[in-house]
């Protein structure tokens, strides 16, 4: 099949000006590039993009992420996540959406919703949709 030329799966994968669909490996470096998807122990990511990336620490340079989910560390120098879940955040000049981590370190970090904003805006939505029901009961 046609989509699966763009699936890769080895034990250590370099793309350098190009993309993928999916990767798996226990060592992904990506320049340059693209991948919807990657899965490994390592990943590095330098002036590229990525859906979203699974690994045990993460490395974005100069990059932008969907979603990254690191089991150990996530660094960001200069980069752009959605979402960002780590034990250890490392952020250097960066922007992220959302990110919940045990421990950040860096400068220059913005946050656009930290955990403590996201159940203020829950709890907010939640009680506008119960003041919402109660008005049109009347």
């Amino acid at each position: 099949m046609a989509h699966e030329e763009h699936d890769v799966e080895a034990p250590a994968v370099t793309i350098r000006q190009g993309i993928a669909r999916r990767v798996t490996a226990q060592d992904v470096a990506i320049r340059q590039g693209g991948a919807l998807q990657i899965t490994g122990g390592t990943v590095r990511l330098s002036q590229g993009g990525i859906g979203i990336a699974m690994a045990e620490k993460a490395t974005l340079e100069q990059a932008a992420a969907q979603a990254v989910l690191a089991r150990d560390t996530a660094v960001l120098d200069q980069a752009a996540a959605g979402v960002v879940l780590a034990r250890q955040a490392q952020v250097r000049q960066s922007v992220i959406g959302i990110l919940v981590a045990n421990e950040v370190k860096g400068d220059g970090l913005r946050v656009l919703i930290s955990v403590r904003s996201a159940f203020a805006f829950g709890a907010g939505l939640g009680f506008a949709a119960a003041l919402l029901r109660l008005l049109r009961r009347r």
